[in-house]
């Protein structure tokens, strides 16, 4: 269906029309075709991954809320360890593009790293987790921030870019 949609429709109609179909599955859905996930996590209505099923790992009793995840098709992955608690409409993008190139080339170069959430980290609401990072163990993201960097063990992180507010 696709191939025949390519034929005939301009190329940003026909983006906007994979996006909508994309946007319209469901949480349970998308949390089904994760690759691994543990004992007693939940999520809510609004949960969504975008790319990479397949490279997300979640441990046990991690309560997702409606976070939005996108592991990247290669390089990307998402792994994040047990206990890990997040806010409301946090974002973990392990898949970006390429920001030296401009128009039709920097949406169609991506660029994909891992991301790591250790045990017993708490993701404030709002959060941005850039591709690259990981969170340390027993960490706090401040809500509203936009991680760029690693966040070590037991501290407290908040800002845009998060910075140390406070070690635990």
């Amino acid at each position: 269906m696709i191939r025949l949609l390519k034929k005939i429709l301009p190329e940003t109609i026909l983006n906007r029309i994979i996006i909508k179909r994309r946007d319209f599955r469901s949480s349970s859905w998308h949390f089904k075709k994760i690759a691994s996930v543990g004992k007693g996590t939940t999520y809510e209505k609004g949960f969504k991954i975008y790319n990479g099923h397949k490279n997300i790992q979640i441990g046990n009793n991690v309560f997702l809320v409606d976070t939005l995840l996108n592991a990247g098709d290669d390089l990307g992955s998402i792994t994040i360890g047990n206990s890990v608690t997040f806010g409301h409409r946090v974002m973990v993008l392990a898949r970006g593009h390429e920001y030296k190139k401009n128009g039709k080339e920097r949406q169609q170069a991506i660029t994909e790293k891992p991301i790591r959430i250790e045990d017993d980290a708490w993701i404030g609401s709002g959060s941005i987790l850039l591709a690259g990072i990981i969170i340390g163990k027993g960490s706090v993201v401040g809500a509203g921030s936009v991680v760029t960097k690693n966040i070590p063990p037991k501290c407290i992180y908040a800002g845009n870019p998060a910075k140390l507010i406070k070690k635990l």
